[in-house]
């Protein structure tokens, strides 16, 4: 309890300390603006700073962003590239600078001393959040832990460059870290060509941000960067409107030796090619569905889901066919009958659930057909089971008519609770529409891979 008690003394005056600081500050070590580092796990930003606005996003422990305000115990900070939201103070410390960890394994321990536990190792060019010093002794946070290492062993990071570079995906299939290593959570996938900016390299590894606005870290060798080679060719040319598109390699002629460039050319990505997704948004017109305390009607929600999955089956050159195009109320029996019209390889119905119990929570995957069904549903396991905002609460038999009366492989998806307040206030979000739509891609991938 003291030391609790002692630790939020120490970030308490962390935050005294920045509020007067001049505005504009520049840090020691950087030439940007002020940073804060996220303390926690997991922490939400809010559109404004308290508890009941709306979520926008989660953030990590040991990833740091541009501080730009502190008001009443929240702070503001710009969480992607012109998106700015609040987080509250007791999960965020601001940067005194960062560093460079200059010994592989380097011991980070619980307090500042030889005696203090040791709770982690820092590898030997970990770019790390300095929050305080004592002594010969510096408080860091890192994705794992915040704890103190020998001051002798870290050394001043070269500034991160002002202006973000932007790479190409090159592999088929890249999967999309919320930590730097190959034992972090997936939180996304990318796909060949996708363009990404890169904000920041940590050895073999890149921290991007997608055109979706989503985000993590890749490995780097599966990203080429783009140089801004002059090229005397409108092959070169990047035409970012072609949806879907692939990369092809052009060879340019001139007059120094030979050169290849990635150009950009129509065509479905091939890992969907020939398949047909019927999407059927839950509800609709004059059913409503279920509906949160705050307002969240489901009708919309599944609307909203079905669009932006759509978007991605399309890119991995699917066929998508939506049951219904907006708020139109849509029989049960015709949602059935769209996928034996179009013949789909697979019928997802998109759903919010409902329950008495305003403690139930998490998603779950319902099928009918043993045979029929069963292989579609199973391939959701992973990447529900890898999806960190809610948890997955398995597969399950469903006797709902758009799986019983259907001839084609169906599942039927209910992807959070609205009558629970907090997973209500998680599935209205961007962070959650685009995470939970990526884990349903990747699901139908798997499934026909």
């Amino acid at each position: 309890m003291r030391r609790g008690r002692w630790l939020a003394v120490l970030f308490c005056l962390c935050w005294l300390m920045v509020a007067a600081w001049p505005a504009g500050a520049k840090g020691e070590n950087e030439n940007t603006d002020e940073l804060a580092v996220v303390t926690a796990d997991r922490v939400n930003v809010r559109q404004g700073p308290g508890v009941p606005y709306r979520p926008l996003a989660n953030v990590h422990r040991g990833e740091t962003y541009r501080l730009l305000d502190v008001k009443d115990g929240w702070v503001k900070i710009e969480w992607k590239p012109n998106r700015t939201g609040w987080i509250a103070t007791p999960y965020a410390a601001p940067v005194q600078r960062m560093e460079i960890v200059q010994e592989d394994r380097l011991r980070l321990r619980q307090e500042p001393s030889l005696d203090g536990r040791i709770i982690g190792h820092l590898a030997q060019g970990d770019r790390v959040a300095v929050i305080q010093e004592e002594g010969e002794w510096k408080q860091i946070v890192t994705n794992e832990a915040v704890g103190w290492a020998a001051a002798s062993y870290l050394a001043a990071a070269e500034p991160l460059r002002n202006s973000q570079r932007t790479g190409v995906v090159t592999a088929d299939s890249l999967n999309v870290r919320i930590a730097p290593s190959l034992d972090a959570e997936r939180v996304g996938r990318l796909v060949r060509g996708e363009h990404v900016e890169i904000v920041e390299t940590k050895q073999d590894w890149y921290k991007i941000v997608a055109r979706s606005g989503s985000g993590g870290w890749v490995a780097a060798d599966y990203v080429e960067m783009k140089s801004g080679q002059a090229v005397e060719s409108e092959e070169d040319a990047v035409v970012a409107s072609v949806s879907p598109v692939g990369v092809s390699l052009a060879a340019i002629q001139g007059n120094g030796p030979r050169r290849y460039v990635s150009r950009w050319t129509r065509g479905p990505i091939q890992a969907l090619a020939g398949k047909t997704v019927v999407l059927d948004a839950g509800h609709g017109g004059k059913d409503g569905g279920a509906q949160s305390v705050n307002g969240v009607v489901e009708k919309a929600l599944t609307m909203e889901t079905a669009e932006r999955l759509k978007e991605k089956l399309e890119m991995y050159g699917a066929r998508v066919v939506l049951t219904r195009a907006g708020d139109d109320y849509v029989p049960l029996s015709a949602r059935v009958a769209a996928a034996r019209l179009y013949q789909a390889d697979a019928f997802i119905s998109l759903h919010y659930d409902s329950a008495a119990d305003r403690d139930a929570s998490g998603i779950t995957v319902y099928y009918y057909d043993r045979f029929a069904d069963y292989g579609l549903a199973q391939s959701f396991q992973g990447p529900f089971t890898q999806l960190s905002t809610l948890p997955f609460r398995g597969i399950a038999f469903g006797d709902y008519y758009v799986l019983r009366e259907n001839e084609r492989p169906s599942v039927l998806l209910e992807l959070g609770y609205l009558s629970n307040p907090s997973d209500a206030g998680t599935v209205a979000t961007d962070g959650y529409q685009e995470a939970v739509t990526t884990a349903i891609a990747s699901a139908v991938r798997r499934y026909f891979e």
